[in-house]
């Protein structure tokens, strides 16, 4: 029993803490997806320079969550969690 209550508290860490990591970075793909677009505008070489960051945010936002929600449910949860406070409240700062 004690063991079980161990492992989901690790589950539930190791989701906050890839939460907080994919929060951060993805935060860092959308800002240079932006100064792409912005400088570039919607060209070849913005979907070039933007691919990068797509990729990562798509394994950020959907391939990630869905691969640990198959190895635990708790940090899926957290992860999902994490990431969405922490993204709507850097884009609050803004």
């Amino acid at each position: 029993m004690l063991d079980e209550v161990a492992s989901q508290i690790l589950y539930a860490l190791s989701g906050f803490l890839f939460g907080i990591f994919s929060c951060r970075y993805g935060t860092i793909s959308t800002n240079r997806m932006k100064a792409a677009f912005a400088e570039k505008g919607f060209t070849p070489a913005f979907l070039l320079s933007a691919i990068p960051s797509l990729i990562f945010l798509v394994i950020a936002v959907f391939l990630f969550p869905i691969w640990m929600s198959t190895r635990t449910e708790i940090g899926a949860f957290v992860y999902m969690a994490t990431f969405i406070y922490y993204t709507a409240r850097n884009r609050r700062k803004k």
